[in-house]
């Protein structure tokens, strides 16, 4: 009986420590939250999406014929909400890519 108790005690300590390693909390990083960024963090030079040429677009990595000729035929846009909006191809979770290579001026 003791020993059975034991191991018991032993195999839920055990599966408390494995559960608070895979469940620590890491601390967020330091990304910026605007829209509004600089050239500096895209591997390409930003773009204006209101003006750029569909070459243009291209050399932005994400970016193909058919998003491009999308993008240029639905101008112009007033923000990047704007942009998520009217483009089919564009949404919430790749438009953080695109972000500092877009510019809405």
């Amino acid at each position: 009986m003791k020993r059975t108790v034991l191991v018991a005690s032993l195999a839920i300590a055990g599966a408390s420590l494995v559960f608070a390693q895979n469940n620590t909390q890491t601390t967020p990083s330091k990304t910026p939250t605007t829209t509004t960024t600089t050239s500096a963090t895209c591997k390409v030079a930003a773009v204006n999406v209101n003006t750029a040429t569909k070459e243009q677009l291209m050399t932005i990595p994400g970016i193909n014929d058919k998003l491009a000729t999308q993008i240029t035929s639905k101008r112009p846009f007033k923000n990047e909400a704007d942009l998520v909006k009217r483009v089919k191809g564009i949404g919430k979770h790749n438009i953080v890519g695109f972000r500092p290579c877009f510019l809405y001026q």
